[in-house]
């Protein structure tokens, strides 16, 4: 037997002995229990389509996580709750459905983030009503970037005559890591007005201490951040609202997420010998000294295993000059309207936002760079603008067998002047210029005078003007057919016009290029929708669904110099244009048992033409955004509740996942046949829950289990981009100390099994300066949290 099986075998009868000792324990009351069904049967209510429905009615894949369950499950990001939904992955952090990543990077962008109405990847789940995952193309009602599906989030809004003070505090440890993680956030819910004014102030800060350690400076990678949001809610009638919105959000971070396991077997070492007709007086060579080739880069480079005064684990270590930091900032305004009866016709609303983003931070390059001789970095200061409106006209009669929706949505995002987007720099000193030129070929000492009037500056990017725009306008309409006993069947069908235009003026200067360039493009069609369901009852729909989406294209930087050699320099344009995806869906929801039993099941087919991936140019590491290849991806997906007793319940979701290219693509090394990258080709969720009563209080009990299949993470596949399947464990349990307090504690990674999550090799050549990029399932950890809510 495998040591794999062994594993899998040891840990189902570890969670089926658990299952067991759960269902021995008490149960609880039978008023309770009457309760607890009363709520299963509940019919789960969405708003997919802009309007409120059950999510039986609505033709589509759609997962909905209630605020009840974002806090027994201790989700605190939305990556939190990626991790259970069918058909989804998340390697790096961004939602990856249906198989859709495209390219070699883990971040592609198929997905599109919608907070409140406003597209704003607003993913701390503080406070937080219901998060609603709508799987397959989107393109109709969400428009651009909405390819794989779309995630909205709904926040808790102001509560008129009500008061209310809520919070939550947690500490968390993980094994292997020094320190803790915190979280804590606080809200209010202020009756202004009666009956007509309401303000909800709701805000977060966290502190996350990071594993990776830098055996050169000894720092350890932590990250933190805050937000505050405030939501101001005017009724001046009763079917009018009024709803301003500020947000401010703020992230910070030292230090990498990734480890680095590369072996490089030696080290360039700089030999500088004095000579006063020299340039900068040293004639300047490199030696290579050789390292055992089992060690690893920190032990090779620093000369021994104890390379670190405390206990941190090789898998932890990496080995940088500098510490790279990153920062971002956001304040988002907004502003939302309803007005429920436009002359007995129509619903009307709108939503707009204006907000402005900041960005920077500083990037190690002595190692691609310098091979670790001298220390080089590049400094980011970046920002935009971006305003937003949509709005939007429904049908008012919800009886009418005819619905419909109509409107318009318009995107501009600006970014103004900057000389500063890029700074890169060397140390100063002779020793360091010489090196410079010796290594580059080229005096960056003297550029950075010549150019900057700064001798430790060598590269500039700068930006003149940018912008980028979306015009949309769809229409959605809707006719159900009454077939009497037989139930009813719906019909449904849209249709989005888009018009992108965009402009783009960058300069650069210094060492790398020199370039003065002006880019444009414009760009238009239409995406469209067909759907047919039939529902017998108000419990059971089965449809059939085409639906069509598309990424925006866009323009491309200018080339750097470096790059002119790299074999894929030739395959760069000015423009890149926007993808096309074609979705056939067909699905079955149901509800049985009195409710006790629900259940979704879709089965798709994605065609995905002129695929937009970044292209990354090994030789100089810069990127590009390029058109090519064609793929297609088919799967199964499956959903499930069920209430098995009074009190236990079950949650089991899964899907299959086949996405490989129809064509080769040589521009990201794919060939016909090879299986898309970031995607596991199976994913599993399995969650039990029971209540039980514990020294005369409600308290609750959960284990569950996620299980992911292997996956490559780059085309032209290394040992090093592959990742293996795995299974973690988790186990949580909670109490309610009072009706206004709760405390809970969850131990996730139960077992402690030390698995990957994600690896890549940044270069497809072994040399002493690729990084062998890795990232771990944190081990076993336990987090202990209090929330509190007073009226």
């Amino acid at each position: 037997m495998s040591k794999k099986l062994s594993n899998l075998m040891k840990t189902s009868l570890v969670c089926c002995g658990v299952i067991t000792a759960l269902s021995s324990a008490q149960t609880i009351a039978e008023e309770s229990a009457s309760n607890a069904e009363e709520e299963q049967v509940e019919r789960i209510m969405v708003t997919a389509r802009k309007k409120e429905e059950s999510i039986i009615e609505v033709p589509m894949a759609i997962s909905s996580i209630s605020a009840m369950e974002i806090v027994d499950r201790n989700y605190i990001d939305s990556q939190d709750l990626y991790r259970t939904l069918a058909g989804a992955a998340a390697p790096r952090g961004e939602l990856i459905l249906r198989g859709l990543s495209g390219g070699n990077s883990s971040v592609p962008g198929t997905t599109a983030t919608f907070t409140d109405g406003v597209p704003f990847e607003f993913t701390n789940l503080s406070d937080v009503e219901r998060v609603e995952v709508l799987r397959g193309p989107q393109g109709t009602l969400y428009g651009s970037n909405a390819i794989g599906g779309t995630i909205r989030v709904i926040t808790k809004k102001p509560v008129m005559n009500e008061f209310e003070l809520f919070g939550s505090m947690q500490g968390k440890a993980e094994k292997s890591v020094a320190g803790y993680d915190s979280n804590m956030s606080l809200g209010i819910n202020l009756p202004l007005v009666d009956d007509t004014l309401a303000l909800r102030v709701n805000g977060n800060l966290y502190n996350n201490k990071r594993p990776m350690v830098n055996a050169y400076t000894g720092n350890q990678s932590e990250s933190d951040g805050n937000f505050i949001r405030t939501q101001l809610l005017w009724e001046p009638a009763d079917d009018m609202r009024f709803t301003f919105g500020y947000v401010r959000e703020e992230y910070d971070s030292e230090g990498t997420t990734l480890g680095d396991r590369s072996k490089p077997g030696g080290y360039y070492e700089a030999v500088l010998t004095p000579d006063a007709d020299a340039p900068y007086g040293y004639d300047v060579s490199e030696n290579w000294i050789d390292c055992d080739a089992n060690l690893e880069r920190p032990a090779c480079l620093l000369g021994g295993e104890n390379i670190l005064d405390r206990n941190v684990k090789d898998k932890y270590t990496v080995y940088d000059l500098i510490d790279g930091t990153y920062n971002e900032q956001t304040d988002l305004f907004s502003l939302a309207f309803e007005y429920d009866n436009l002359f007995d016709i129509a619903s009307v609303s709108y939503v707009g936002s204006y907000r402005e983003y900041e960005e920077g931070g500083l990037d190690n390059w002595s190692r691609l760079d310098a091979n670790d001789m001298f220390r080089t970095w590049i400094i980011n200061d970046d920002f935009e603008e971006r305003t937003t409106h949509e709005l939007r006209f429904q049908n008012l009669d919800v009886n009418s067998p005819i619905s419909w929706t109509v409107g318009m949505f318009y995107d501009k995002t600006t970014e103004p002047k900057n000389p500063n987007v890029q700074w890169q720099y060397h140390e100063g000193g002779d020793q360091v210029s010489a090196l410079a030129n010796y290594w580059w070929g080229v005096d960056a000492t003297a550029t950075g005078i010549e150019e900057f009037n700064d001798a430790n500056r060598n590269w500039n990017s700068a930006r003149v003007i940018a912008w980028e725009k979306e015009l949309s306008f769809f229409a959605d309409a809707s006719y159900t057919i009454d077939a009497g006993d037989m139930g009813e069947i719906e019909l449904n069908a849209g249709i989005r016009r888009y018009d992108l235009e965009d402009y783009s003026h960058t300069t650069s200067a210094g060492i790398w290029s020199e370039d003065n360039v002006i880019t444009s493009g414009k760009e238009s069609g239409n995406r469209l929708k067909f759907s047919a369901s039939y529902r017998p009852s108000d419990n059971f729909s089965t449809y059939f669904l085409y639906s069509e989406g598309y990424r925006p294209g866009g323009n491309n930087g200018p080339l750097a110099q470096s790059c002119v050699n790299d074999p894929k320099a030739g395959d760069k344009k000015d423009r890149y244009t926007s993808d096309k995806i074609d979705n056939y869906e067909v699905g079955f929801k149901g509800s049985v048992f009195d409710g006790n039993f629900t259940f979704a099941a879709a089965a798709y087919q994605i065609d995905w033409t002129d695929i937009k991936t970044d292209i990354y140019m090994d030789t100089c590491g810069f990127s590009y955004t390029a058109n090519g290849g064609e793929a297609v991806s088919r799967g199964l997906e499956f959903e499930s509740t069920a209430q098995l007793t009074n009190d236990i319940s079950m949650v089991f979701n899964a899907s299959y996942t086949k996405s490989e290219l129809t064509e080769d693509n040589d521009a990201i090394s794919g060939k016909k046949g090879d299986d898309m990258t970031m995607v596991p080709d199976y994913n599993a969720y399995l969650a039990f829950d029971k209540s039980i009563e514990a020294f005369g209080k409600q308290a609750y009990i959960r284990i569950d289990m996620t299980a992911y299949g292997a996956y490559k993470t780059h085309f032209k596949t290394l040992p090093s981009d592959e990742v293996d399947a795995y299974q973690v464990f988790n186990l949580s349990g909670r109490v309610e100390v009072s009706d206004s307090v709760q405390l809970s504690l969850h131990i996730n990674n139960l077992f402690d099994t030390e698995d990957v999550k994600y690896k890549n090799a940044r270069s497809r050549s072994a040399t002493s300066t690729a990084q062998q990029y890795i990232e771990y399932l944190p081990e076993r950890n336990l987090t202990v949290r209090l929330d509190y809510t007073f009226f």
